[in-house]
């Protein structure tokens, strides 16, 4: 089986969002925090789940940015 395929990139608040076919029948996202290296990694095994998959990722950017961060998601 291969591996995670880029298929696009999507900037979101000066967050970086690459959206990859995990290779299977799912999507991977990674963010990417502007000016560091830390990224989250989102994943999803349903096929026609991308765009649930996308706005979880703009939610969790939006609550960083705005003071909101889940527990697990602070540093």
């Amino acid at each position: 089986m291969p591996g995670p395929r880029q298929v696009g990139v999507e900037n979101y608040r000066d967050h970086r969002i690459e959206v990859q076919d995990d290779g299977a029948e799912g999507w991977m996202l990674t963010i990417f925090e502007p000016n560091t290296y830390e990224t989250s990694t989102l994943r999803c095994s349903v096929p026609d789940g991308l765009a649930v998959l996308l706005d979880e990722a703009r939610s969790r950017v939006d609550r960083r940015l705005d003071g909101q961060a889940w527990h697990h998601e602070r540093h």
